[in-house]
């Protein structure tokens, strides 16, 4: 399983992606997370299996929707107060519902 964490500037992603991979468990070997600028999605979105958006840039969310419509790929924000508590058991139960719905 690929991820895809998208914020501004792929960086305060990169920071939470950490605590994520802290949660896994023997279920996600082998799942890869990586963090990228929006302004990238297009470019990589086919190399990813599901995306992630930080909360700043939830205002985004229908045109990177659009993006993840059209190589049907499940899209969804990350909970603002788990993003900022760095709370990777969350985000990765999160990122589980995506990919079983």
């Amino acid at each position: 399983m690929k991820i895809l964490l998208v914020c501004a500037a792929g960086m305060s992603t990169s920071l939470v992606k950490k605590k994520i991979v802290a949660a896994f468990g023997p279920e996600e070997e082998g799942w890869t997370i990586n963090a990228e600028a929006y302004e990238k999605l297009e470019s990589v979105i086919k190399d990813y299996d599901a995306i992630l958006l930080g909360p700043q840039i939830a205002y985004k969310k229908d045109q990177l929707l659009e993006i993840a419509n059209k190589y049907n790929k499940p899209l969804s924000t990350i909970s603002p107060v788990d993003y900022g508590m760095g709370n990777g058991a969350n985000i990765l139960k999160q990122i589980k519902k995506m990919i079983n719905k």
